[in-house]
């Protein structure tokens, strides 16, 4: 397991990253895979989902987003480590900043 990188003192100092293999062979590859049919299952198949609400390019993303964490977490995938996420005064928007 990879320790995580300390949370930044200041909210506008740029957090550290923990470097993911992102290769076809990885575990991410996999979880990777797994989220996206989620995702494209909810878009396509579900009575809330793009095809059947006609939602924006932003619903329709933040949609996808949630569904994928969502069904992640429920299968026991990912966690969610509270005391990380309440320990942080504001957190990067972006993979970029």
């Amino acid at each position: 397991m990879v320790e995580n990188p300390l949370i930044p003192d200041d909210s506008w100092d740029r957090w550290p990253r923990i470097p993911i293999d992102t290769s076809e062979e990885s575990d991410f590859a996999e979880i990777d895979r797994v989220a996206g049919f989620a995702a494209t299952s909810w878009a396509l198949n579900s009575r809330d989902g793009v095809l059947a609400t006609g939602m924006s390019l932003v619903q329709a993303i933040d949609g996808a987003v949630h569904e994928a964490l969502l069904h992640l977490l429920e299968i026991g995938f990912i966690d969610i480590d509270t005391e990380r996420l309440h320990a942080a005064d504001g957190y990067p928007m972006n993979r970029e900043s």
